[in-house]
């Protein structure tokens, strides 16, 4: 017992440090996974930075670049207003730079000259204003060229002795600058918005076309910490918020171009920010997963083993409670063997040792696969030379072995291996005990389903059967001859009386009586002796217990048997009743059978008379064909012809309706000759000491308030002496049914003989 505690809070401890490996496991892998994701976001959030530096610096350093052109091209345009010659030269000369794709010139008469007109831009442009600006790069503005076009200008001053003569404009298209950094953002995987800080307005888009505003991002969900008015106020930092294409978190780095007033910003989406931790984050997720899935698989290996060890171990502790109460309950031998047959799922369980114990269980369906006579004679004797040869090969007390017909068995045993495919039979899974003196005491199943947990059971219990059996056959010597037939090894009418009492209390279901009479067993014991009606009934009780077996089968007297079958269907006691009668079938040996049933007893006395009358019924059918034409000769060759049972029916089925039983009955010898008994028709033994069967008769039926009165009426020479006086000897008593019972007694002799009586026990 405590071995078994250890090895359980073990199994318990060990499923219960995995679970704990398995979380911490877990604990660890989270851990990970979010640092890494942590770690991913800082290093987006600095390489953004560094990026948005770096498209800042390469465009103040273009815009810068081409300023110092537009001012080398303000010179010319100065030499050229001072030398009076008109811009053309410059026009013609020119070709795109940089980002400008055309140039300009306001002069102060409002005039805007390009390359291939002239217009009057009074209203639109002042030169006074635009001179007073000096240079200058200005955001998103409309062209005044091109209707619904808008364009960025460099604006440097045309000078002549410090006085401004023209102002010379770089025009740069959207579309140019947007190519350029649009390249430049793919190439960064980014998105990139540079806009004026003015009006809001973008210079770049990488995203809209035409570009959008600032403004746009008003409603966009920004995160936890992040604002639109963070964004819009400072000059650099970092935001986040919810894209509205994707769904997807956006990180974003912004800053100021402070040379032009421009901000800048470089966005990336969430996928592309941890790319590389997801691809990561992946394969972490999938060894984590199957290191999580190998722990389950482990857990349900532990559990289902553990399962299985549990319905193991309740069912040997199930069969040890059995077994421990084997001297109060016989039965639980075979209530063992059942319980052992259905957790193997077997064909059957058996129990046989060296001393003559031979126990078999099946159930009904397999019961006329279990092996008798000389088969099973030969399977036992193989068995117990198997489980010798491992005991003297392990020197282990108790062994286990299955046997099964494969190759190794064919090459080293053909024999056995024959004998197992004829029988269809599996597998042979069997613990033995080996003790002293070579003594074997096997415990095993047939055509087990499941062999580990079958081992493990029959291991389990083994020795437990062992030190049943023995305390059964050894320490309850006397209880078991005072319950046992000694002829037939059956059960007496002691032990019927025990159960009756305990099936009354118990009342269990599907509960049958079988009721068994012998056929002319007197007559075997005048012709052949008493040895041969020995043999007879031993025969008899055999069959009787291997048709029902697991049932109680009692010897109720010389030639009476008895079957009590519970938590057994009807039709399945009519099968184990025709295997008896087919096992009778290679003997001369005649049976009358009656059979009572109930879907749960409440009565075993009821159902024994029930039983009992159709036994009487089938008995009286035996002799009716038997003795109908016999022709019997006296002494004084006088012929007579005896009456056949069919007309004594006809008298005594008018009788057994008003009387319970009629006896003749010599008052001298105490002998008997039974004429009625109840549903008895045409029983032809006589009985001898007819007062003690009168007394047995008492102590078992009457009523305990009538026994003082009844027994006084069995007074013989009372009964002569009130016959003699013409008094007709009388009483009336109750039965312990109930039933009222008149107990008259009659004289059939002459006024000297007083001797024959005729006893007539009537319904009131």
């Amino acid at each position: 017992m405590a071995t078994t505690y250890v090895k359980k809070k073990s199994r318990h401890s060990n499923i219960v440090y995995t679970i704990i490996a398995t979380v911490l496991i877990c604990i660890v892998f989270l851990s990970l996974v979010s640092s890494f994701y942590t770690e991913a976001e800082d290093e987006a959030y600095e390489m953004l930075h560094l990026q948005t530096k770096q498209i800042k610096d390469d465009l103040i350093l273009q815009i810068k670049s081409d300023r110092e052109n537009l001012i080398t091209m303000a010179n010319f345009a100065s030499k050229l207003h001072r030398d009076g010659e008109n811009y053309g030269l410059m026009f013609e000369s020119f070709k795109s730079i940089g980002l400008f794709s055309n140039i300009g010139i306001l002069t102060p008469e409002h005039t805007f000259i390009t390359k291939t007109e002239s217009i009057d831009v009074s209203g639109k442009m002042s030169f006074a204003d635009e001179a007073a600006k000096g240079e200058y790069i200005s955001g998103r503005l409309p062209d005044i060229m091109r209707d619904g076009k808008e364009i960025i200008i460099s604006s440097v001053p045309i000078k002549l002795n410090n006085e401004v003569v023209g102002i010379l404009y770089g025009i740069i298209n959207l579309e140019t600058i947007g190519e350029k950094y649009n390249r430049m953002a793919k190439e960064l995987d980014a998105q990139l918005f540079v806009y004026d800080k003015v009006t809001g307005k973008f210079v770049i888009d990488t995203i809209y076309n035409p570009p959008g505003s600032l403004s746009d991002f008003k409603d966009r969900e920004f995160n936890e910490g992040y604002s639109y008015e963070e964004l819009i106020t400072l000059d650099n930092g970092f935001t986040s918020f919810k894209s509205i294409f994707t769904g997807e978190d956006l990180y974003v780095h912004y800053s100021t171009i402070e040379d032009f007033n421009w901000g800048i910003m470089l966005c990336r989406y969430e996928s592309q920010v941890f790319a590389k931790t997801h691809s990561v984050a992946s394969t972490l997720l999938f060894a984590f997963l199957t290191i999580i899935l190998i722990i389950i698989l482990y857990l349900l290996l532990v559990l289902t083993f553990e399962r299985r060890r549990s319905q193991t171990t309740a069912m040997a502790s199930h069969i040890r409670k059995l077994l421990l109460e084997i001297n109060q309950q016989k039965e639980n031998v075979f209530e063992s063997l059942k319980n052992i047959q259905a957790f193997a799922n077997s064909r059957s369980a058996f129990l046989v040792d060296t001393d003559g114990e031979d126990y078999s269980y099946a159930e009904p369906d397999y019961r006329k696969q279990l092996l008798t006579g000389e088969k099973r004679k030969f399977l036992v004797s193989q068995i117990f030379r198997y489980a010798e040869n491992l005991h003297n090969v392990t020197h282990a007390t108790v062994v286990f072995m299955c046997i099964t017909p494969n190759s190794h068995l064919l090459k080293t045993d053909k024999e056995l291996y024959d004998f197992l495919l004829a029988e269809k039979i599996i597998s042979v899974s069997f613990a033995a005990i080996v003790g002293k003196n070579n003594h074997i005491s096997v415990l095993g199943a047939i055509n087990a389903k499941n062999l580990r947990m079958t081992r493990d059971l029959l291991e389990d219990v083994a020795v437990c059967f062992s030190i049943a059996i023995y305390n059964k056959n050894h320490l309850n010597r006397t209880e078991t001859a005072a319950t046992t037939d000694s002829l037939t090894g059956v059960l007496n009418r002691v032990s019927n009386k025990k159960d009756i009492l305990l099936f009354d209390e118990e009342r269990p279901t599907e509960f049958s009586c079988i009721y068994i009479d012998v056929n002319e067993l007197h007559m075997v014991n005048n012709k052949y002796g008493h040895a041969a009606g020995d043999e007879m009934l031993i025969f008899i009780a055999k069959a009787l217990n291997e048709a029902f077996a697991g049932h109680r089968v009692y010897r109720m007297g010389g030639d009476e048997f008895l079957v009590f079958a519970q938590h057994t269907k009807q039709e399945q006691i009519k099968e184990s009743i025709n295997s008896f009668l087919e096992k009778l079938k290679v003997t001369s040996y005649k049976v009358a059978i009656g059979m009572s049933y109930r879907e749960q007893n409440t009565n075993c006395e009821e159902m024994i008379r029930e039983a009992e009358i159709r036994m009487y019924e089938s008995k009286a059918q035996y002799y009716q064909n038997k003795e109908k034409n016999i022709v019997l000769k006296d002494a004084d060759n006088y012929v007579q012809i005896k009456t056949g049972i069919r007309e004594i029916d006809a008298i005594l089925s008018v009788l057994k309706e008003h009387y319970n039983g009629i006896y003749r009955v010599n008052l001298e010898t105490d002998y008997a000759h039974r004429i009625l008994m109840p549903a008895y028709l045409g029983y032809q033994e006589d009985e001898k000491n007819f007062s003690r069967l009168l007394t047995s008769y008492i102590n078992e039926f009457v009523h305990p308030d009538f026994h003082r009165s009844v027994m006084s009426f069995l007074n013989y020479d009372a009964i002569r002496r009130q016959i003699s006086e013409g008094i007709l000897p009388k009483i009336t008593y109750k039965k312990n049914n109930g039933e009222t019972v008149i107990l008259s007694v009659y004289s059939l002799g002459e006024s000297e003989d007083l001797n024959e009586s005729l006893w007539i026990f009537s319904k009131d």
